[in-house]
Order: C-alpha cells, then sequence, then structure tokens
C-alpha cells in the first residue's frame, strides 16, 4: 500500500535533521517538543520506517533519513522559492533599481535571485554595481546593496541576512605536494591593503606574512590564482566550493566569519518598492543558508 507524504510532515523531518534536536527543531519551527515528537512518529508508522537514531547525543539520521535528506532540502528550497514569488506577486514592483554588491556574489549568488525576481516581475529592470571596496559600495546611489561586514555604515539601514563562512582553498597539485601542517611553510596569496580591516584581512595579517608574491583586492581573482597553483587563499565558502578546480585544505579548516546584510540608504526606507526588494533579497540570501556556511 502506498502512503501519501504530506510536506509538512517531511518538513519536521527536515527540520530534527537540520538541527539534531528536538527541542532546537521544535524552536526553529514554533512548535512544542511534543508536537514535533508525535508528527515524526506518526510519519514512521505510516511509512513503515525509522529514520531517526535517538541517543544521548540526540537524533541521528539512519541510512534511510540521508537518502531522504536530499530530496527534503529540494523541496524546501522550491517551497521558499514559491513563497519568495508568491510575497513579491502581491507587491506591484516597476522602474528600475540598482544593486551593489561585491564580484563574487555579483557572478555566484545574484544571477539566480535575480532569475526569481524575473519570474514574478518580467518588466522590472536591475543595474549591478560591482566593486569590493566597502566606500565604493555605499556611494553607488544604489537602491539595494547586498555585501558581507560586521556592521552597516551609519548612512545605511537593513537586515542581516544570514553567515557568510570563509575557508582556504588550493589546488589538487598544490595540495598533493605540500601536505604541511605549518602555516607558514605554505605559500598564501594575499589580499590587498584596501582589504585590510576585512574579516579575511584581519585573519591573513593576524596569521600569516603581510608580504606575498600575489595579492588580490578580489576573492574571484584569489581563486583564479589559487587554481594555477600558485598557493594557498582564504576564500567565502561559496566561492570555493563553486570552483571544480580548488579543493578545502582541511588541515585549516574553521577559517573566520562575517555577517552578509541586504540594506538600503536611509533616504530610501519605507519606499514600497524598495521595502519589497528588501523583502525578497533577505529571503533569497536567508535560503542559500547551506551554501554560505
Amino acid at each position: 500500500m502506498t502512503h501519501r507524504v504530506r510536506w509538512d510532515d517531511l518538513q519536521f523531518v527536515h527540520a530534527v535533521a537540520e538541527h539534531g534536536s528536538l527541542s532546537a527543531a521544535s524552536r526553529a519551527l514554533g512548535v512544542n517538543h511534543a508536537t514535533v515528537l508525535r508528527r515524526i512518529a506518526l510519519l514512521e508508522a505510516n511509512a513503515n520506517v525509522v529514520l531517526f537514531d535517538r541517543g544521548k547525543d540526540g537524533y541521528r539520521l539512519r541510512p534511510e533519513g540521508r537518502a531522504l535528506l536530499a530530496s527534503l532540502k529540494l523541496m524546501k528550497d522550491a517551497s521558499a522559492k514559491i513563497s519568495r514569488n508568491l510575497s513579491l506577486s502581491s507587491k506591484s514592483i516597476d522602474g528600475t533599481f540598482r544593486i551593489a554588491t561585491t564580484d563574487a556574489i555579483a557572478c555566484i549568488l545574484l544571477p539566480g535571485y535575480l532569475e526569481a525576481l524575473r519570474e514574478a516581475h518580467p518588466d522590472i529592470q536591475i543595474e549591478i554595481a560591482v566593486s569590493n571596496n566597502l566606500i565604493d559600495m555605499s556611494q553607488a546611489n544604489a537602491e539595494i546593496l547586498i555585501r558581507p561586514g560586521q556592521k552597516l555604515p551609519s548612512e545605511l539601514v537593513g537586515t542581516c541576512a544570514g553567515r557568510l563562512a570563509f575557508g582556504v582553498f588550493g589546488a589538487p597539485e598544490y595540495l598533493a605536494k605540500n601536505d604541511h601542517d605549518r602555516v607558514e611553510d605554505h605559500n598564501w596569496l594575499g589580499v590587498m591593503q584596501n582589504f585590510a580591516k576585512s574579516t579575511v584581512g584581519d585573519w591573513q595579517f593576524a596569521s600569516i606574512r603581510d608580504n606575498y608574491e600575489f595579492s588580490a583586492d578580489s576573492f574571484l581573482a584569489l581563486a583564479s590564482l589559487a587554481e594555477r597553483g600558485f598557493g594557498l587563499a582564504m576564500l567565502p565558502v561559496f566561492v570555493g566550493r563553486n570552483n571544480k578546480r580548488l579543493l578545502p585544505a582541511e588541515r585549516f579548516a574553521g577559517g573566520p566569519g562575517n555577517d552578509i546584510w541586504v540594506a538600503t540608504h536611509r533616504d530610501f526606507r519605507r519606499q514600497k518598492n524598495i521595502e519589497a526588494l528588501l523583502e525578497f533579497f533577505t529571503d533569497a540570501v536567508r535560503s542559500d543558508a547551506d551554501r554560505l556556511i
């Protein structure tokens, strides 16, 4: 007999798998502990399968559950996309808008967001202003800014939409030939002085020498240099993972992190179109949480 599985039941499975415990899942879903337990038990009984091993250290997915998890993530992403489109479609947006962001976000993350935006509003026009200099981004006369940072400048208002993790990446050939455990025994690709006050700048200038054979003010440029085997680069994880010619340097796992903000200038706040776009891009970045950390 085939049992119909409801998406709202599967959300409970996904939440427990993602957070590792009933209590954490209940907080994330906004329900009580007993509800999570009951819904998972009912789903397992109806499907005649055990999805989790229950232990003192929390809930761990069994092989049957792990096979299901990838499909659940796809369903969650699709559901979030539908919700964003419905929310955006309920608000009339027209005109031309400028988005200021970094080259890495513009090239890797933003196209997917704009695809969903265009589906909801095919007549909207978007200009993309790309700069990795925080001052340039703040002065780009853009209605929407998507940028990493510990905090927003005083002239901007917005929302911290997620957390951006960094990791060390290198070419497979470089990593195979250089298995040193010490930071100082490696060639490093550095960030330029205008990145000195950034998260990666703080990490590199504290952990490594500040004299590099090659440096750049672009993570995409650093990734390209790393591809050639020039050395290791500290990159946003979504940049490193997106590059099929780079591998994470596992011995240097646990890099720094940074917030990612969706913001606008104070002069633009409370404008209907701007508020709708801020909401859309904030939700889009949040739905990308798994790619960013």
